[in-house]
């Protein structure tokens, strides 16, 4: 059932976003942040139909793909639109691009992409968007733009929250569970469920961010 939600949480907020897209106020100014929040849910959708129902020799590549690069990629240009007080947007590009140049050796050398999941590309990858919330999140309440705005109108606060919240326990979760085998098998056990909602939550709250001024009667710009 959890599961089920999971698959639930993102088609909504696939059209959730998707409409905000085509039909919202501000596209011009926003066209960017919401075009890659669409592209995250439907990555995050691709990714869990290959883990849960792909029985091919290439499924792995195909998962490692989607989930172990393209989707931290894609945070990690979300981060980069986003209004940080102290311009550390700017070193988002650049960081990426070496996350992207270290997925090589670690392909080569390392852990093949056609045989498992690369864990330490999905620890440098995700751990970059970790750390790009924490630092986000702690700007977001410290910038003076802010202290007179109702935070709940921010969709940036709703996304980096729930990114921080979201990212840090399935973080924390995937090490615990893919280094030490006594602790369980990723991808099962009751955890994992909780660790699926929280993600679907995640989800859900990206594709329904942008509709936040509408519903807390604020508006919010650069």
């Amino acid at each position: 059932m959890l599961v089920s939600f999971y698959c639930i949480a993102l088609l909504v907020g696939i059209v959730s976003s998707g409409t905000y897209l085509a039909f919202g106020n501000n596209l011009k100014e926003y066209k960017r942040t919401t075009s890659l929040v669409l592209l995250i849910l439907i990555t995050g959708l691709l990714s869990e139909s290959i883990w849960k129902y792909s029985g091919s020799s290439d499924s792995f590549l195909l998962f490692n793909a989607l989930y172990v690069y393209l989707k931290p990629t894609l945070m990690l240009l979300l981060f980069s639109q986003l209004p940080y007080s102290c311009q550390l947007q700017k070193k988002v590009l650049p960081t990426l691009l070496a996350f992207l140049l270290l997925g090589v050796p670690i392909s080569v050398f390392f852990q093949s992409p056609f045989t498992g999941i690369q864990s330490y590309a999905y620890l440098l990858g995700h751990g970059l968007v970790l750390f790009y919330s924490i630092i986000f999140f702690k700007d977001l309440l410290q910038q003076s733009r802010y202290k007179d705005v109702n935070l709940l109108s921010l969709p940036y606060f709703w996304m980096a929250s729930l990114v921080l919240f979201s990212f840090g326990e399935s973080y924390i979760f995937f090490i615990l569970t893919y280094y030490i085998p006594s602790f369980g098998s990723y991808g099962m056990g009751q955890v994992f469920q909780w660790v699926q909602f929280f993600g679907a939550i995640m989800y859900l709250t990206l594709g329904l961010s942008f509709y936040a001024p509408l519903i807390f009667n604020r508006r919010y710009s650069y």
